[in-house]
């Protein structure tokens, strides 16, 4: 069932509702009204004609009965009767019709005051009258063709205007519920339009910042989320093919050269040393990528103990000289708080030490003398480790970029490399519920800071 659908009979059904209950309040009031209205005629009726009998000695019962009869439109089938306090008729109207006195009500009379009562369609009224010491009792009763004539004729009303306002009712619900899910449809339609090839498409926002203005605000904003992960997809391919094939290229093109002749043995072997130097190459790019892609994953889950920090750094250390003997790398301090066990954080060494090293190396592969320093500061509860070379740093515009997957800047780009290793250690560091920043200066270097929580 369609929303417009689901709106318009709920918004009937709730109208209905409130109609239908105003409807029964309106007759049900307009019933009691008229019985009371009844009532309180046959009583005045029923009273007027014990005073003209009783009272008035110039009435007698012939006479009554002319002047009842002359007034009996008012009440139909009426009939009036007046007893004495043993229970003698001293009138009867003479209609045609002749209740028998119930015993019980005249006692009732007598005893309690007026009654009243229902017999099939007639209302009865039972009256003690007194005249000067004497008492009477006075039975009327009466049918009220008019009051039920009247309420038919509402209760047609009611059903009538009922089915009246509920079609109305339905029609203005339906025209309301399509205006109001105007938006919607026009939302269904630009999002229908939508497609891969056309992500820069947005929705027509609403001049009004109600519901569906926001809604188009935030739908726009997750199509700027996607169009942007897919140019970092694309971005992503494109740099990986491309990293990809420059070693593979290098390494087909040495292998059919060697092939072409005959070569001295020495030959061979510097062959085949460049060839696995670009196989080491590759072999790193893709754990790189791995790890990225693994680290990636929101849900992915790793081990995690207490590592103290300074270790770490150390073990990291040793990693990156034994890669590359050149490299120098100086500790200028390790500050050791005397309390040691802030030197501890939570976290995965294999990957903090992954972390670390990717810093290390490009501080020493893009400083001219293969230098960088590092150092670990204690702060309240924060272990703050910062590397430093003397490269040539990184321009402004550059360093909001530096940890995308395989951005490089102009003046790392002849240094042999993938710009994995910083979207590595990022991603890292980050998961460890961590901070990296750096601060650069064009010519003179580059120092990147990592904060840590101790535990």
């Amino acid at each position: 069932m369609q929303i417009r659908t689901r709106l318009t009979l709920q918004f009937t059904v709730l109208v209905s509702t409130i109609v239908l209950i105003s409807f029964f309040a309106i007759y049900f009031f307009t019933v009691q009204f008229t019985e009371q209205d009844f009532s309180r005629r046959l009583r005045e009726k029923a009273i007027t004609s014990a005073i003209l009998l009783i009272k008035v000695v110039q009435v007698d019962t012939t006479l009554l009965k002319i002047i009842d009869r002359a007034k009996r439109d008012n009440l139909y089938r009426e009939s009036i009767r007046v007893y004495d306090q043993e229970g003698k008729e001293i009138y009867f109207s003479g209609d045609t019709l002749k209740l028998g006195i119930n015993e019980q009500l005249f006692q009732e009379v007598i005893a309690e005051g007026e009654k009243k009562l229902k017999h099939n369609e007639y209302t009865i009224t039972g009256i003690p009258f007194n005249d000067r010491g004497k008492e009477y009792v006075i039975i009327a009763s009466a049918e009220d063709v008019n009051g039920f004539n009247r309420l038919v004729d509402l209760r047609r009303l009611l059903i009538a205007l009922f089915i009246i306002l509920i079609a109305i009712v339905s029609f203005s619900g339906w025209i309301y519920s399509g205006r109001a899910l105007k938006p919607i449809k026009r939302i269904i339609t630009d999002v229908q339009n939508i497609s891969p090839q056309n992500l820069a498409q947005r929705l027509e926002e609403s001049p009004h910042l109600d519901e569906m203005g926001k809604l188009i605000l935030i739908f726009n904003g997750l199509l700027a989320r996607i169009e942007n992960a897919f140019q970092l997809q694309k971005l992503f391919v494109s740099n990986v093919s491309h990293e990809l094939k420059n070693p593979l290229t290098n390494i087909t093109s040495q292998l059919e050269v060697t092939l072409l002749n005959e070569r001295e043995k020495e030959e061979y072997r510097e062959t085949i040393e460049s060839v696995l130097e670009d196989i080491k190459s590759l072999n790193h790019l893709s754990n790189s990528l791995l790890d990225l892609a693994r680290l990636t994953r929101e849900s992915d889950s790793f081990t995690v103990s207490k590592v103290r920090l300074d270790e770490v750094l150390w073990e990291t250390r040793e990693n990156v000289l034994a890669i590359d003997p050149s490299y120098k790398i100086e500790v200028e301090s390790l500050t050791m708080p005397e309390d040691e066990s802030r030197l501890y954080v939570n976290g995965n060494p294999y990957l903090l030490r992954t972390a670390f090293q990717n810093v290390l190396e490009n501080a020493c592969k893009f400083s001219d003398d293969a230098k960088a320093q590092i150092s670990l500061t204690c702060q309240k509860s924060d272990l703050i480790v910062t590397v430093t070379d003397n490269g040539p740093g990184i321009e402004k515009k550059d360093i909001e970029n530096v940890f995308q997957p395989f951005f490089r800047t102009d003046a790392t780009s002849k240094v042999r490399g993938y710009g994995v290793g910083l979207s590595l250690s990022q991603r890292i560091i980050s998961i460890h519920k961590g901070k990296i920043s750096i601060k650069s200066t064009p010519g003179m270097g580059t120092m990147v800071t990592i904060t840590l929580s101790s535990t």
